[in-house]
């Protein structure tokens, strides 16, 4: 592939290009394409079947949005799992709470291994309080027999090209994930929903999470490198993230060894307020 306009989504009827002036690797895992790039714009990137995952410019955004605001709500989280997350970020910004153990799952090996070794912001080394398991998060869920203060699926979208996701997008998925939380756990999750069989809906509140979850609450905010706006759904046992004390979360944050580059006490809230006619807007692309 050549330098130049590189074709990165073709989605509902849109097509995206980013400007690619060096290309780092490019290839394919036993499961997907994988590009990692440079761009005038994101910096270095990562694609995965021709759709931007992650970039320089605001990967922290993405990451910080993704753990924090459900994190400074649990009352000292001992353990954790992730599910899917490449790169590693998720567990990075995890392993910023002192006592957490990360248990983190990813299908493709492969693209662990390619983003460790060409991605600047991936995650680069070995952690005492980190254990990676290259498995199916659907199989790892199965037969798990941990219990987690907090669960976070970092996954592609079922409504893109990847069909490696699809079915953790589901009630029967999210009551496994509810059995495997302690009694004030919370699951973190993009917020798509399934409204007929290969239909899917960017919604602002799943309906098979309020299933199975007494507390939903949507997350939202810009992401320069999507170009649009993005939903997390916060799927709580117990605490509602959005009361959470300002003076505790600065407290929490406080205690980081590295400062956060976008989340912090005021942003917290900030990321919960979704004005209604924007809300009606998602549920609707």
């Amino acid at each position: 592939m050549e330098n130049g306009l590189y074709l990165v989504e073709e989605f509902k009827g849109s097509v995206l290009y980013r400007y690619v002036d060096s290309i780092i690797y490019q290839g394919k895992t036993k499961m997907q394409k994988i590009l990692i790039a440079h761009s005038p714009y994101l910096g270095i990137f990562l694609a995965l079947d021709n759709v931007v995952q992650s970039s320089e410019k605001d990967y922290f955004v993405y990451h910080e949005a993704l753990v924090h605001p459900s994190m400074v709500s649990l009352e000292n989280p001992k353990r954790a799992l992730v599910i899917g997350g490449g790169e590693g970020s998720t567990a990075i910004e995890l392993l910023k709470y002192k006592d957490i153990i990360v248990d983190w799952v990813e299908i493709d090996g492969e693209v662990i291994e390619l983003c460790k070794k060409y991605l600047p912001y991936a995650m680069k080394n070995d952690n005492k309080r980190l254990n990676i398991n290259v498995q199916d998060g659907f199989e790892f869920i199965k037969n798990a027999k941990e219990k987690y203060d907090i669960v976070i699926g970092d996954l592609t979208d079922p409504a893109g090209n990847s069909e490696l996701s699809k079915r953790l997008y589901s009630e029967n998925f999210a009551r496994s994930i509810c059995n495997l939380l302690t009694d004030q756990g919370i699951y973190v999750v993009t917020s798509w929903d399934e409204v007929e069989e290969g239909k899917w809906l960017y919604a602002v509140k799943p309906r098979y999470l309020q299933k199975v979850f007494p507390i939903v609450k949507p997350i939202k905010f810009y992401l320069p490198s999507f170009d649009s706006e993005f939903l997390f759904s916060v799927a709580s046992k117990k605490h509602d993230p959005e009361e959470v004390d300002k003076e505790e979360i600065k407290k929490k944050i406080e205690m980081f060894a590295e400062k956060l580059l976008f989340y912090d006490e005021e942003i917290h809230y900030s990321l919960f307020k979704i004005p209604k006619t924007v809300g009606n807007y998602l549920k609707f692309l």
